[in-house]
């Protein structure tokens, strides 16, 4: 496993506001991150400032525990890791339909990012 050195998110955060600039720099990298998962077909699902990391050189998304095979994408995959219907993850960040227990897809882990931003 990689070792990795920085703070989270969260930690970050504890120390105050961030400028606009790095917003938007880190956003950037996150959605890169969600989107060359996605394309793998992995649903990441528990998505929150504790599981992003701030290396000095970019950010890291961690934590794929929880992670699901997008629908579709089960090749190669073992989809049956989590049960269906199963509520995992953090609350606060939980999309409806993962809240619900209901399908997930990648508009579920897009909605994290937009819930840790508020």
């Amino acid at each position: 496993m990689e070792f990795i050195e920085g703070p989270t998110l969260t930690e970050r955060l504890r120390r105050g506001g961030l400028p606009i600039e790095q917003v938007l720099r880190y956003s950037a990298q996150i959605a890169d991150a969600l989107m060359a998962a996605h394309a793998r077909g992995i649903i990441h699902r528990d998505l929150k400032p504790g599981n992003i990391m701030l290396p000095e050189k970019g950010v890291k998304v961690l934590d794929f525990g929880l992670a699901k095979c997008a629908p579709g994408a089960e090749d190669g995959f073992d989809a049956a890791l989590t049960a269906t219907g199963a509520v995992l993850g953090t609350p606060a960040y939980m999309a409806p339909e993962q809240l619900e227990g209901r399908e997930c897809d990648a508009c579920t882990d897009i909605f994290r990012v937009r819930a840790a931003a508020v």
